[in-house]
């Protein structure tokens, strides 16, 4: 998913999907670093999606707090860089075996609520 082709001004839309990393803070990290150094020739929204995987019992995990945290501090420090986290509710299968049921409409839901 990215910007529409005819239009300049509209922000490239990026979408990193967290099934199972162990460190999805650095995704948000690396791309603000891009725009920071002017590697976009427009402005930048990440769209950060994280699985169950990242859900706990009592919440979300660290890894996933911290990845949010890194992503709204550099859409506070940087102009032309958003950031915004999506919750996609599919229990992500181990290595191997085959994708939940839904998990298809599941995306298709959320690549739907994604602003372009």
């Amino acid at each position: 998913m990215g910007a529409f082709a005819d239009d300049p001004d509209a922000p490239l839309v990026l979408v990193e999907v967290e099934v199972r990393r162990a460190d999805p803070a650095n995704n948000p990290v690396k791309l603000a670093r891009y725009a920071d150094a002017g590697d976009f020739d427009r402005p930048v929204r990440l769209a950060h999606v994280f699985t169950d995987y990242y859900d706990l019992a009592d919440g979300v995990s660290s890894k996933r707090e911290n990845a949010e945290f890194v992503g709204d501090l550099a859409a506070r420090s940087l102009d032309g860089f958003d950031y915004e986290p999506y919750s996609l509710p599919v229990s992500p299968p181990k290595r191997g075996s085959d994708p939940p049921e839904g998990w298809r409409d599941a995306v298709d839901a959320l690549a739907a609520e994604i602003p372009r």
